[in-house]
């Protein structure tokens, strides 16, 4: 049960949604498309919910013009804006705690 770390960029953006015949055919970028698949395809699989993934969209990138399409309706957090909330999704805990459950009301 890893948790995935996805930095959004604009050059993440223009690699992943490139063309194939416009990319540069180095093995970074090689890389990253694949892996990027890999990711889409196991997010696919899990009937488009997400478990595992932390999008985080860095300074410079904007949500609307540069997350991948099919992580648009999960939640995506800004970095630095969001280091705290980053940081409780990735040790698992949660921001706020239900409050106790108080004496049966009597009738």
């Amino acid at each position: 049960d890893y948790l995935i770390i996805i930095i959004i960029s604009p050059k993440y953006y223009e690699t992943v949604t490139a063309s194939p015949v416009g990319l540069e055919s180095d093995e970074r970028t090689f890389n990253t498309v694949y892996i990027h698949k890999q990711l889409q395809n196991e997010f696919i699989q899990n009937g488009s919910k997400n478990f595992r993934f932390i999008p985080i969209v860095f300074p410079g990138a904007r949500r609307q013009c540069h997350v991948p399409n099919w992580l648009q309706n999960t939640h995506v957090y800004a970095w630095p804006r969001d280091c705290d909330d980053i940081l409780r999704r990735l040790m698992r805990v949660e921001k706020y705690y239900p409050p106790p459950i108080g004496p049966l009301p009597t009738i």
